[in-house]
């Protein structure tokens, strides 16, 4: 089937998720976005590529999923192992035919420009790559001088000519320069007046037609981004997808919603991006606090999810899959009634997922000792028994979709 949407819609969501990240300092990737777009305006690129600098930089953050590597990245100038989500996003970009061409300039984001200027890659990529180098580092330094934006502006602007020739390409430390000294360029990176400029941006953009292929790419591409957020959450997300979409053909859903189900499955934990590694990894049980930050995701989630057109059934879904039909579930204790056959499937190919899957308080579980949790949960009327005894009848399967190593095979 083909779906109608604004990528650019989708790129503003995503970033949403993408900025979680950052937890105490979110809206990087979009200030970055921002900030790219003046320079390039004021050294005078033409409106593709400063459209194209907005994209990537509000994507340029990809390959960062752990909360400590971005305090690492924004609270140092140069970080020795910044090259590495470098590579990371340039892999994820290069998987995604939407997003594809943005993967040259996400590579070689954090490389010089002395060494740049020299590589054989093509100069408008060259350009992108440096554009959002300058950028990310003006933000950083935002992050590490005291002060409001104005009162830091002269210190980065030193700091940055510093950097001239070796870290930034001239022309561009120019343009920032001459950017940078109107008070509104730095007015702009407040939250408000950021999100207006770029929401204009984004309804600017065009409605295209595209295949669900493409969606699951996009879909895929973000499920990678989460599941890389611990070691014992790695292709939780797929497995999920997996086993929904076996589930979902199994009760007799029509390709449309197999499809729905399917990409509410692969987010529905975008939200666990803004929990902090530390509590996800805890070996120990939670506490209060912990719990009402980890218990928030599938609203997160639904609110990152809904800001594209055309997901909001999608968004629904992925938010849903902790509701329990007794109404003792979260983020919504929603009643039996509420939670639709789609969200219940996701919920028990969840569960089952992450039982038959180490977490730092237990070993991963044979799929017998699995099946007999869900059970136990299916009696105490929590989840969906119609749905557990579709797993029990195809244990054997539902272990392989859940645990299956090659993402290939997902497609």
């Amino acid at each position: 089937m083909e779906y109608e949407l604004n990528i650019r819609e989708v790129i503003y969501a995503l970033s949403e998720a993408l900025d979680l990240v950052g937890i105490d300092d979110t809206r990087h990737g979009k200030r970055v976005a921002f900030m790219a777009a003046a320079c390039a305006k004021e050294a005078g690129f033409d409106d593709d590529f400063i459209d194209e600098i907005i994209s990537i930089g509000m994507l340029h953050d990809c390959g960062v999923s752990k909360t400590e590597t971005h305090r690492s990245l924004v609270t140092q100038l140069e970080w020795k192992d910044e090259q590495f989500h470098c590579e990371r996003g340039a892999i994820l970009l290069g998987k995604v035919k939407l997003f594809a061409r943005f993967s040259q300039p996400i590579y070689y984001h954090h490389t010089h420009w002395d060494i740049l200027e020299h590589l054989p890659v093509d100069a408008r990529v060259k350009q992108k790559a440096n554009l959002i180098y300058l950028a990310d580092r003006i933000d950083a330094l935002r992050v590490q001088l005291e002060g409001s934006d104005l009162e830091q502006s002269d210190e980065i602007e030193r700091i940055i000519l510093e950097h001239k020739g070796n870290f930034f390409a001239p022309e561009l430390v120019d343009a920032f320069v001459a950017a940078a000294r109107r008070n509104s360029f730095w007015f702009y990176l407040a939250d408000e007046p950021l999100e207006e400029q770029l929401l204009e941006w984004v309804g600017r953009g065009d409605v295209l037609h595209l295949p669900f292929t493409e969606i699951r790419e996009v879909a895929q591409m973000f499920a990678d981004v989460v599941d890389a957020k611990s070691p014992f959450t790695f292709e939780h997300s797929f497995g999920v997808a997996a086993l929904s979409n076996f589930l979902a053909r199994g009760f007799g859903l029509d390709e449309h919603t197999r499809e729905t189900v399917e990409i509410g499955a692969l987010l529905h934990d975008l939200g666990k991006l803004r929990v902090d590694d530390d509590i996800l990894n805890k070996k120990g049980q939670l506490n209060h606090g912990e719990k009402m930050l980890m218990n928030r995701h599938g609203f997160d989630s639904n609110m990152i999810l809904r800001r594209i057109h055309g997901f909001r059934e999608i968004a629904r879904i992925a938010s849903l899959h902790h509701e329990m039909l007794d109404g003792k579930g979260y983020p919504y204790s929603l009643e039996k009634e509420e939670i639709p056959l789609e969200a219940r499937i996701v919920t028990v190919a969840d569960i089952f997922q992450a039982l038959v899957q180490t977490r730092p308080y237990r070993e991963a579980m044979e799929p017998d000792a699995a099946f007999a949790i869900l059970r136990e949960m299916a009696d105490a009327g929590k989840i969906d028994k119609a749905v557990v005894e579709m797993i029990g009848a195809n244990l054997d399967q539902a272990y392989r979709l859940a645990k299956y190593k090659e993402r290939a095979e997902a497609a």
